[in-house]
Formats: structure tokens, C-alpha cells, sequence
């Protein structure tokens, strides 16, 4: 008999929630008020939905989760507890029939997108690997930018699997770009939700692969930099660190509820994103976007330590439970990446796990 009250509990439970949930929020609805991340059940064509309070487009809204995850409660002879279960998750990831190493994903509701993924010859099952996800710039590919930033001989070397997305382009030919917040092309353009992507990509990955979850990074150039502040900001409870070169924040608030340790690269005579902000694409003073990633996490209210010599100027702080952030302005390049750069934003990653 306590079997059978607990299990309609909790089937009382579930179906309570939707009802109370879509009288109060719906996809696109703003979540001004609730913290970042919160997830509540409403129903889309009379359907149970899993939606998120996220930043979109530069305001808090919800949106409808990548992964729908139901509450669920099991019991025993002795104890009861509840448990999560194995998500639902509304993704389809298959391998490509000629390229083993790419990835087709498609998330319910959405068009396909590709990834590559590598696996390095050291992984074994049983011990867990870090995870770097590399973002390319606009107008840029997966394989172009694993190729000149020899990412793929890092990964090897060094030991962490690799993930390289291909950004959003349209079938009229626009640039390949990220949606990260206030930027950039047609990604930005169509509101395409990369946040979402990231998530799924993550589960997938994370799900076939033994991954060390605390090292789990991302690293771009440009839009992609762009992209990988924006995943520091929203997804802070994956992503442990970040790399950016030559990028900035393009999102109008950062308050991500985990720290995040950053390394910021960027060239001095950089004209497509400015030093002092500005440019094609608008951006704030990178000064700003580094500064304000950490500033509810104690990074805010220290002292900056800046570090010149003949060819670069560093900037840096010691944070909370350990994170570190880190700028680097290298005073005679431009708009570029070099792998002095891809060498120096491994080194910092791999020194600072999540605590």
C-alpha cells in the first residue's frame, strides 16, 4: 500500500506541474525575476515541456530546454528516495557514413547541424579525459580552424578529446557564424539558439565518452571567441574555462552563478574588434567584456595586475575558488590567430580545473 500512494504521489506530482507552470510562463516569456538556469515545466500543443530561464538576444527569457528532463520517484523495501532519471532528450546524433569523426545532430524542432569530434589514442574507457570545445570565426569551418590551429596534434599530445561545431550559415550562401548574444551574421540574425546546441553536443559526448567534468573548455577565435564568452556567461555549470582570441562580450549582462577562469588574446592593432571596442561589429572595450565575466564571482572587487614589456601588456587577477583570468594585449598583431596563442591558451586551461 505505501508502494502504491507513493507512486500516484508522484504521478500527482508531474502532472500538477505543467498546469501551475503554463499559467505562468510560456517560450520567449521573460524570466526577469528568476535566476539564471531555472528549469519549469509548461505545455507547448498540449505536450509537457521542459523550458529554461536563459539570456536571448540579450534579455533573460525562457526557452525550451535542449535536454527534457522529468522528476521522477522510485522506492524500495527499506528506504524511499527520488531520483533523476536518464533524460529524455530531444536529439537525434548520428555518425556521418564516409567521416566516422563527423557528427550530424539534430535537436527536435531545428535543421541539422555537424561537428567533429577526435578522439585521442590514450583514451580509455575508465579514466576521464578533458573536453575542448573550439569555436571558429565568421565565415570560418570546424575543419579549417582544427587544421591551422593544429588542434588535432594538441589533442593528441596532450591528451583531451576534441569537439569542433560548425557554426550557422543559411542555404543563400551567408557566412557560417555563432549566435552569441548581440552578434553575429545570420546565426545572430535568425536567433539561432547555439546555447542549446552546446548542450546537446555536451550530453551526447559526455554520454559516449568517459569526460573529466572538471575540465570541460572552450576555446575560439573572433565570432567564436565571441561564442565562448557567451558559454562562460549561460552555461557556467559545464564550462570550466575559456580561451578567446581576438573576440569580446557581445552580450549586455553576464551573471553566471559558477566561476569560470578565462584567457584572453588579443592583437593590438586589431581593427575588426578593437582593443577599445567599436569596429564593424560594435563590441565593447575588451577591458569590459574581461572584467565583467567573474564580477559576481570576486573577481570584481580585486586588484588587476598588469604585467608590460617591449611587446605585450598582461593583465590579470586571482579570483574565487581558484579561477584566474588572464589578458594579454600583444601590442604588433592584428586580426590573426598564431599557435604561439593556440599553445599558450592550452597551457592556462589545463592549469586550471574547477575546484
Amino acid at each position: 500500500m505505501k508502494k502504491i500512494f507513493i507512486a500516484l504521489s508522484a504521478v500527482l506530482i508531474w502532472i500538477a506541474i505543467p498546469a501551475v507552470s503554463a499559467n505562468a510562463v510560456s517560450v520567449g516569456q521573460s524570466c526577469a525575476k528568476t535566476t539564471l538556469g531555472t528549469r519549469v515545466s509548461t505545455r507547448i500543443n498540449k505536450k509537457p515541456v521542459i523550458v529554461v530561464c536563459r539570456i536571448r538576444a540579450g534579455r533573460k527569457q525562457w526557452i525550451r530546454a535542449a535536454v527534457q528532463t522529468l522528476p521522477t520517484t522510485t522506492t524500495s523495501t527499506s528506504t524511499t528516495s527520488t531520483t533523476i532519471p536518464e533524460p529524455v532528450v530531444g536529439y537525434t546524433d548520428v555518425a556521418d557514413l564516409v567521416n566516422p569523426t563527423l557528427r550530424i545532430i539534430t535537436i527536435d524542432g531545428s535543421k541539422p547541424r555537424t561537428y567533429n569530434i577526435y578522439i585521442p589514442s590514450s583514451y580509455v574507457p575508465d579514466k576521464p579525459m578533458p573536453l575542448l570545445l573550439g569555436f571558429h570565426g565568421l565565415g570560418g569551418s570546424a575543419s579549417v580552424f582544427t587544421s591551422s590551429l593544429q588542434l588535432k596534434t594538441f589533442s593528441q599530445d596532450m591528451g583531451f578529446i576534441l569537439v569542433v561545431p560548425n557554426g550557422w550559415g543559411t542555404e543563400a550562401g551567408a557566412q557560417n557564424g555563432w549566435n552569441a548574444g548581440n552578434c553575429c551574421g545570420a546565426a545572430y540574425s535568425n536567433q539561432i539558439d547555439d546555447i542549446g546546441l552546446v548542450r546537446s553536443i555536451l550530453d551526447s559526448v559526455t554520454r559516449r565518452y568517459s569526460v573529466d567534468k572538471s575540465r570541460i573548455w572552450a576555446m575560439g577565435f573572433s565570432n567564436g571567441g565571441m561564442m565562448s564568452y557567451r558559454l562562460a556567461c549561460e552555461l557556467s555549470e559545464q564550462i570550466s574555462a575559456i580561451g578567446v582570441g581576438g573576440g569580446a562580450l557581445v552580450l549586455n549582462s553576464c551573471s553566471p552563478p559558477n566561476t569560470v577562469s578565462v584567457i584572453h588574446i588579443h592583437g593590438g592593432l586589431d581593427i575588426t574588434v578593437p582593443l577599445d571596442g567599436g569596429g564593424p561589429f560594435f563590441v565593447k572595450p575588451v577591458i569590459e567584456s574581461f572584467k565583467l565575466v567573474n564580477s559576481a564571482n570576486a573577481c570584481s572587487g580585486m586588484n588587476y595586475v598588469v604585467d608590460l614589456d617591449l611587446t605585450s601588456e598582461t593583465t590579470g587577477a586571482v579570483c574565487a575558488d581558484g579561477t584566474e583570468q588572464k589578458l594579454t594585449n600583444y601590442f604588433n598583431q592584428g586580426h590573426e590567430w598564431t599557435i604561439d596563442w593556440t599553445k599558450e591558451i592550452l597551457r592556462f586551461l589545463f592549469a586550471h580545473p574547477r575546484k
